[in-house]
């Protein structure tokens, strides 16, 4: 067996298809790579999925979408994205690592619909990562160096602090990242997000929390 992810990229430029592709290390430099000049935008990580056999469950979901693939020699489908992100998740067998990252989504355009006049402008992509026993909010921010170059950090904060009303997780490892991206989604509001990871500008927060308070000036002296 040979370890690596199984991954789904989109494009702008190619709507309604979606390309399955596998790597050994990283998708997103795979998607970085697949940025040729032929390609006016580029290609967007929307799912990944660690697996210790990822050739295998490949040459799976290529067969079982045999039917939708544009040409038998590209990696490229006309097929719905969530409805292959559940196949993938249907047929993959889950890791015995109990350190690997077992599965990944990208959720920013989700996040942007709903929270558009919150989100900080310097966030670049917000992801899901789920593995056997973790649940973590993955941002990535993207910083201009000398105009053209730019610099990625990417946070993971970890989201099992998180409890419900009765004192139970609300990021559950045990249940798919489907059930927890919709938790995060629908049943997470712009107040719990403010009080616990780092998406929202400070003028956000302070107007969802109802504060008036301005911030404190960190410059100023203490008697």
């Amino acid at each position: 067996m040979n370890a690596g992810y199984v991954y789904v990229l989109i494009n702008p430029s190619m709507p309604g298809l979606i390309k399955i592709g596998r790597t050994l290390l990283d998708s997103r430099q795979r998607a970085r790579q697949l940025h040729t000049t032929g390609v006016p935008t580029p290609f967007q990580l929307a799912f990944e999925l660690f697996s210790e056999d990822h050739e295998t469950l490949e040459a799976s979901v290529h067969e079982r979408l045999r039917d939708f693939r544009v040409a038998e020699n590209r990696e490229f489908f006309r097929y719905p994205l969530d409805k292959a992100i559940s196949l993938l998740l249907e047929i993959s067998t889950p890791p015995t690592r109990e350190d690997a990252i077992f599965v990944a989504e990208d959720i920013t355009d989700k996040v942007v619909k709903k929270y558009s006049d919150y989100l900080k402008p310097e966030i670049r992509f917000i992801r899901i990562v789920q593995s056997e026993d973790r649940v973590w909010l993955e941002t990535t921010i993207e910083t201009e160096i000398a105009g053209y170059l730019k610099d990625q950090q990417i946070t993971r904060t970890d989201l099992g602090f998180i409890q419900d009303y009765s004192e139970i997780p609300l990021f559950n490892p045990d249940d798919s990242i489907s059930i927890n991206i919709t938790r995060f989604l629908d049943e997470f509001d712009a107040h719990g997000i403010c009080m616990t990871v780092d998406l929202f500008t400070e003028n956000a927060c302070r107007e969802i929390c109802g504060s008036k308070q301005e911030p404190q000036d960190t410059h100023e002296m203490v008697s």
